[in-house]
C-alpha cells in the first residue's frame, strides 16, 4: 500500500516510514492508496487539485483529531469519518 501524506506532516510521515510502510509526500505526485491530510493546513478543495488517485480509488484521511493508532486502524480497515 502507498500512503501520500500532506507536506506539513513531518512528525506523522517520519512515524509511518519508521513503521515500514510505503510513505511519500503528496508534493511527490505519486498515485497512492491512502491519501493523509489536515484539513487546517489543507483544505480538501486544495487537496483535490494536488492529488492523482489510483484506478480503483483512493482512501482519504483527515487526521485532525487522529492519533497513530487511529490512522493505522482506518488504513488498515479502510474506514473514515463520514463528511457530512
Amino acid at each position: 500500500m502507498i500512503i501520500s501524506i500532506d507536506d506539513s506532516l513531518v512528525d506523522l510521515y517520519n512515524q509511518l516510514k519508521n513503521l515500514g510502510y510505503d510513505v511519500h509526500k503528496i508534493s511527490e505526485n505519486i498515485p497512492s492508496d491512502a491519501y493523509i491530510y489536515s484539513e487546517k493546513t489543507t483544505p480538501l478543495y486544495k487537496l483535490n487539485s494536488m492529488i492523482e488517485a489510483k484506478e480503483g480509488g483512493s482512501l482519504m484521511i483527515n487526521c485532525d483529531n487522529m492519533d497513530l493508532k487511529d490512522i493505522i486502524y482506518s488504513i488498515h480497515h479502510k474506514t473514515y469519518t463520514p463528511l457530512f
